[in-house]
């Protein structure tokens, strides 16, 4: 598992942005949910801070996090319903992948990357050695359109939700297994493809995007 600067420089954004933004007008206490993420998030951003924060974190110095995430305790926070992903869950779950996993975060820089894998799933579609099932005959135009939103800047990884948008990936798709694994590459390609996407990380061999860019060059059709 990685332990980058990276990652260092990221949990301590992610919670900065959490301390500074819903969080704000919430004092530090046991007594709140809001107050026990406060002291999480600052314990968390004090460590990265002082260059002592390993990963992935002992899961016992996250209880809060993972807890209050887990049970949807400030959820609440958010302005609607609609923003609930982008102003609360997007911040947590990038921490959860970063802390607990020790997981490198999918960002703009390696949007390319992804794309380009996304673009050889398609092509395997395509090319299967068998007929498809319902859900891979349709799963292209799930994916032509992930495709065109992320490089429109349309949508920031981690989707974290397939349904009810993507509900062929779904189909093809469970956590270590799909249906496309008797594919050449169809493992590697359906199971990164959804980490990048949905997960919101990379593969531990991206460290760089020409890291990247050298290691999708051998899925490319």
């Amino acid at each position: 598992m990685p332990n980058t600067e990276e990652q260092r420089l990221d949990v301590i954004e992610n919670c900065t942005l959490l301390l500074n933004g819903i969080l704000k007008p919430f004092e530090q206490t046991d007594d709140t949910p809001e107050g026990r993420m406060i002291t999480q998030l600052k314990w968390l951003k004090e460590r990265a801070e002082n260059h002592d924060l390993p990963l992935p974190v002992d899961r016992g110095y996250l209880a809060s996090l993972l807890y209050i995430y887990t049970n949807g305790e400030i959820t609440h926070l958010a302005s609607s319903e609609d923003t609930l992903q982008e102003e609360v869950e997007i911040y947590l779950d990038r921490l959860i992948a970063l802390t607990r996993d020790a997981d490198l975060l999918n960002k703009p820089p390696y949007y390319p990357m992804t794309i380009t894998l996304i673009d050889a799933l398609i092509h395997l579609l395509h090319h299967a050695s068998r007929p498809l099932t319902i859900n891979e005959s349709r799963l292209d135009d799930e994916l032509e359109q992930l495709k065109t939103l992320l490089a429109a800047g349309k949508i920031e990884p981690p989707l974290m939700s397939y349904l009810p948008d993507y509900f062929n990936f779904r189909g093809v798709y469970r956590i270590n297994k799909s249906s496309l694994d008797d594919q050449p590459n169809g493992k590697y390609l359906v199971k990164t493809v959804a980490n990048l996407i949905f997960e919101g990380v990379r593969p531990d061999t991206w460290l760089t995007p020409d890291e990247a860019e050298k290691d999708v060059a051998q899925y490319i059709p």
